[in-house]
């Protein structure tokens, strides 16, 4: 069964004409015109994939992304004629995957939503153990649930994918391109440093008794970052 894809705009001839690409391409599509309607059908027919517009009557792409996230973490793609860093940025935080910008090719769309689906389809850690524990964190790979000091926590799919490339390298500094391929996958547009220093400061935010000063996710200045793995006797184990 193919993927299937949510499409909204409030555009028709955008609408159409995604609709079409997505379609010759073997993908299934669900359309909406506004973010109220795209809710709707993504509670009733669970999509694979989200591909959203920014600027829509009623709830905009943002609140619409933000909806999503609080109930799935399938991938998000913003397409948008809003190109500015400063929406890309906002984009990124309330949730999305990525980011493509109108006009967009054909062969973009299309490989955009297939490497987004396949980094979905990934593990998000490829290792044997199933159960990451140390003394301030422990992560249920199965479940994807992660705990901080015996308290769970709400962990985006992409900070979740970024955390966990860095206990699977504890004290290993990995630099900047290193984090984006691991996180986002090596077949991501995205290459700006500035998003992997975006969302490092996310999983701070979340884990560290005292984010500007962390001592769990550390900076090796003009290269990249490091898990340090707390002392203590927490076992690490496999289930």
């Amino acid at each position: 069964m193919p993927p299937k894809i949510l499409v909204v705009d409030d555009e028709p001839d955008i609408l159409e004409l995604v609709q079409t690409r997505l379609e010759m391409a073997g993908y299934e599509t669900l359309t909406a015109e506004n973010g109220e309607e795209a809710l709707k059908s993504f509670f009733t027919e669970r999509p694979d994939l989200a591909l959203l517009d920014l600027e829509m009557p009623g709830m905009d792409g943002f609140e619409l992304c933000e909806r999503i996230r609080q109930m799935s973490d399938v991938p998000i793609i913003f397409l948008t004629a809003f190109g500015s860093e400063t929406h890309r940025v906002k984009g990124l935080q309330v949730g999305a995957d990525d980011y493509i910008v109108k006009p967009f090719s054909k062969n973009e769309l299309v490989a955009r939503v297939e490497a987004n689906l396949r980094r979905a389809s990934m593990p998000a850690i490829q290792r044997d153990e199933e159960i990451y524990a140390d003394p301030v964190l422990t992560i249920d790979h199965r479940a994807h649930v992660v705990s901080v000091r015996g308290s769970e926590i709400s962990l985006s799919p992409l900070e979740y994918r970024l955390l966990t490339a860095l206990l699977k390298h504890p004290g290993q500094v990995l630099s900047h391109n290193q984090l984006l391929d691991l996180a986002w996958g090596p077949n991501s547009s995205e290459t700006s440093t500035d998003s992997v220093r975006l969302y490092i400061s996310y999983i701070r935010g979340k884990i560290e008794e005292d984010p500007k000063h962390p001592r769990l996710i550390e900076t090796v200045r003009e290269f990249g970052y490091r898990y340090v793995r707390p002392l203590g006797n927490t076992e690490r184990a496999a289930a």
